[in-house]
């Protein structure tokens, strides 16, 4: 079992808060989600999936240690075969060549840790896209609102206008009322 600290990137107070939410090894994390870690507070998008994905590493590096020291002295060194075609002037037997082992096409920690961050920058990019979203409709509701405030204040002028000229209007004809 492999302590949560010693996970690349969580300390002492990000690892109290791991364990605090149940996860009591770097196993436990590994076999986690992306949403699990996010439900923590004080852990984000970009801080849950490097947590997740240096938990995976960790967790792979340790268990392939463990393959290794596994096997047996004979098994941890190259195999030797033997040559199909004898070599200049020696017996077949005599000349044992070293086959080089050649790695198997797995997934390593760096493309584990790159799919991981291509995830959360998909993930970072749709909330980025919300987020520009949210922020056009506040920014037009704003203006609605800015442009519904001027014409009520356009309205109001207008009418306190035309009340002057009606007073105006009615002085003028009470004086013609009153010359007649």
């Amino acid at each position: 079992m492999t302590s949560v600290n010693e996970i690349e990137g969580v300390g002492p107070a990000l690892g109290k808060l791991l364990t605090e939410a149940g996860f009591k090894n770097a196993e436990a994390i590994a076999k986690s989600s992306l949403e699990q870690l996010r439900a923590i507070p004080g852990i984000g998008a970009a801080r849950a999936a490097a947590i997740l994905s240096a938990a995976k590493a960790l967790v792979n590096s340790a268990s392939a240690g463990k393959a290794a020291l596994a096997r047996t002295p004979s098994q941890r060194r190259n195999p030797v075969a033997r040559s199909s075609r004898p070599s200049r002037g020696k017996s077949p037997r005599s000349a044992p060549v070293v086959l080089v082992q050649r790695a198997v096409p797995a997934r390593s920690e760096t493309e584990i840790a790159q799919a991981d961050a291509a995830a959360v920058a998909e993930m970072t990019e749709d909330e980025a896209k919300d987020k520009k979203k949210a922020k056009a409709a506040a920014k037009e509701a704003k203006a609605k609102q800015k442009k519904k405030d001027f014409e009520e204040k356009i309205k109001k002028a207008k009418e306190k206008v035309k009340k002057k000229s009606d007073k105006k209007k009615k002085k003028k004809k009470a004086k013609k009322k009153a010359k007649k």
